[in-house]
């Protein structure tokens, strides 16, 4: 799958990748091998210091442990079943890679996941390479979003960005939103109950508008967002800090929420938040936010671009 050049140049340079090398379809969280009735499903993910995470405002330990379980929330939006993990760590030095791996290893008890392999070297700069692998039967891709369904979030979204905005501030009190940024969970159970009755779904890792997009490109199809709640703690910074609490739910990153798309309403809403449908626009696939003055385009953003 081609993706489109409106979600950044992240995804250009992906294209120009794609275009002259061999794939058998790239654009899900993970690569599907088929091997019979179950299916194996492997995603892998770079961390760089002051990139992806900071010293400043998180522990070593703390650091593992998020990007063992962002890594892990790859195999939870198709539905997977975490089985194995290979690691590559590049630290300054030995005690760096402890701290880090202590982390990591608390991720990998909580899904019950073994670590199979992988590498150290030495560098400057903290970098961490993590591949997990999964197994299932039958995997949700973003592509299968269809006329009619519901569009649905697992829980609210933006809080792990509210709380990077509170640590950076030095801003004292809400610790949930600080815990969101420094602990985030991948939600395996949820994403193999979810699994059942979705017919796409992604996690929320690079804010939710960007998320909707690439549900509505991979889908050929278009998405009316009615509401998206807002957690009461980011209602309350909001107010504190005079802020606009949609730079948070809407383009906050790193929540590892579902988004997920069903027509088995009455169960997804045991499942999920509610926020929006799925409408046909096979033309010119796009994102509706409803808002108090009518409706408009919601332009994907994320709070971090690569490039």
């Amino acid at each position: 799958m081609t993706v489109p050049n409106i979600l950044g140049k992240e995804f250009e340079c992906i294209n120009k990748i794609l275009e002259k090398t061999p794939n058998s379809g790239v654009g899900d969280d993970c690569a599907i091998i088929d091997q019979g009735k179950q299916k194996l499903l492997i995603s892998t993910d770079s961390f760089i210091e002051d990139v992806h995470f900071s010293k400043k405002t998180s522990s070593l330990n703390k650091i593992g442990e998020k990007c063992a379980e962002a890594s892990i929330s790859d195999l939870a939006a198709m539905g997977a079943r975490p089985l194995y993990m290979l690691l590559a760590i590049s630290s300054k030095n030995t005690k760096e890679i402890k701290e880090i791996s202590n982390g990591i290893a608390l991720s990998l008890k909580r899904h019950n996941m073994l670590l199979i392999g992988g590498d150290t070297t030495k560098s400057n700069k903290l970098f961490i390479n993590i591949t997990a692998i999964g197994t299932s039967k039958k995997p949700v891709k973003r592509s299968g979003a269809k006329h009619g369904d519901g569009v649905y979030i697992s829980s609210h979204t933006g809080l792990s960005s509210a709380g990077l905005y509170v640590l950076q501030k030095g801003i004292k009190g809400y610790a949930d939103l600080k815990k969101a940024h420094n602990s985030p969970r991948a939600l395996t159970k949820e994403g193999l109950k979810i699994s059942n009755l979705a017919n796409s779904m992604i996690d929320i890792s690079d804010g939710l508008s960007s998320e909707l997009y690439h549900i509505a490109f991979s889908s050929n199809c278009s998405i009316l967002i009615d509401t998206v709640p807002i957690h009461p703690s980011i209602k309350k910074l909001c107010k504190n800090k005079k802020l606009n609490p949609n730079n948070f739910v809407l383009f906050g990153g790193e929540d590892y929420k579902l988004l997920f798309t069903s027509n088995k309403h009455q169960l997804a809403g045991k499942l999920g938040i509610r926020i929006g449908t799925v409408i046909e626009d096979k033309k010119t696939p796009k994102v509706i936010f409803k808002t108090k003055n009518g409706s408009k385009i919601l332009r994907p953003k994320s709070t971090y671009l690569h490039f």
